[in-house]
């Protein structure tokens, strides 16, 4: 699956809860391909 106006981008599903865990956190950035600092500035 690819994303529809930039091939270069993979699209992830996070799930709807209220609390996720850092483990789970965790993989959704390596699978966004971004670190835990990246993820900060960000928010």
């Amino acid at each position: 699956m690819k994303h529809l106006s930039d091939a270069s981008k993979t699209p992830i599903s996070i799930p709807n809860h209220k609390v996720l865990g850092k483990g789970l956190l965790r993989k959704f950035l390596r699978d966004a391909d971004i670190t835990v600092e990246e993820f900060i500035e960000l928010i």
